[in-house]
């Protein structure tokens, strides 16, 4: 009975024909699952960026940006020196909010640590460190699409114009300063009264003008 049984089997796996799989299908399969996955993480960073975006900006509205999306527009096609124009407007504006982030962070960790700031402030100064993030990665992707290898140069050029736009600002509160002093001085001075010192002296010199008058 059993080799009646095993005799059957074996002529039933012989009568099933071999499944052939092809060179190409782990790799449509690969091909595929990749597609996904990258579709996956452009839908989740793009969400992402939304719901970022909707958060208040510490610094406001970002208008370097606006304009640069704006002249992106294909309705406007303007010339390609002008996308890249407002791109470098756009990264010095980036990098000058990542550079006062940086310097008040300490500032904001100290506050919260000791509870002089809230949750949702403090929560809100980490979102704008990660939206500074994100607009970075977004102006390097922008460069690329112009020049392969273009962010190498692009990058260091915004700090150099970001450090020199600080330097001048400086400079020009100083100009201001000093203005707004020299007129304070010069205000207060007319509304001061000389020292009785100075009365006497210049008494005693119109006297001694008088005398030296008469006596000619």
């Amino acid at each position: 009975m059993s080799n009646s049984t095993n005799s059957t089997e074996s002529a039933f796996e012989d009568s099933i024909p071999p499944i052939r799989i092809s060179v190409w299908t782990p790799l449509i399969y690969t091909a595929i699952l990749l597609s996904l996955f990258i579709t996956f993480s452009v839908v989740y960073r793009r969400n992402r960026i939304n719901k970022l975006s909707k958060i208040e900006s510490i610094f406001g509205e970002n208008h370097p940006k606006k304009l640069y999306e704006f002249l992106k527009d294909p309705e406007n096609k303007p010339h390609e020196k002008v996308l890249k124009a407002a791109l470098l407007r756009r990264c010095v504006e980036a990098v000058r909010r990542t550079m006062k982030l940086k310097e008040h962070q300490p500032i904001y960790v100290k506050l919260y640590q000791d509870g002089l700031i809230g949750d949702d402030i403090y929560k809100q100064f980490e979102i704008e460190l990660k939206l500074q993030e994100l607009e970075f990665k977004e102006i390097v992707m922008e460069c690329e699409t112009y020049k392969k290898g273009w962010s190498t140069t692009f990058i260091p050029l915004t700090q150099e114009i970001c450090f020199n736009e600080a330097l001048r600002r400086r400079v020009y509160s100083m100009d201001d300063r000093s203005e707004s002093l020299s007129e304070l001085w010069d205000y207060f001075g007319d509304k001061v009264e000389p020292p009785t010192e100075v009365i006497d002296d210049t008494k005693s010199a119109k006297k001694k003008k008088e005398k030296v008058k008469a006596s000619k």
